[in-house]
């Protein structure tokens, strides 16, 4: 039986390339599309955005719920698994 995370990756990868075989076949050049200036000045200006946004936004309330995450499911759950094992 397959981990479900591998099945993931391994569908990810076979994504990926099929995503790149349609672009080759519609004629698009990856090189050339990333070497695009004006692509790059826009991912860019997005990634920054992004930064900004996880920074001011996002940062301490995804991190007050990794903490709870950890501190009220996993702690408990694994020292329940180990006084039953």
């Amino acid at each position: 039986m397959r981990n479900s995370a591998n099945q993931g990756f391994i569908q990810l990868i076979i994504i990926i390339v099929l995503l790149v075989i349609i672009l080759s076949l519609l004629g698009v050049s990856l090189s050339a599309l990333f070497s695009n200036p004006v692509l790059q000045q826009n991912f860019g200006f997005l990634w920054n955005w992004l930064d900004r946004v996880w920074d001011n936004y996002l940062a301490v309330p995804f991190g007050y719920m990794k903490d709870l995450l950890i501190n009220v499911i996993w702690k408990p759950g694994i020292n329940l698994i180990k006084t039953r094992s």
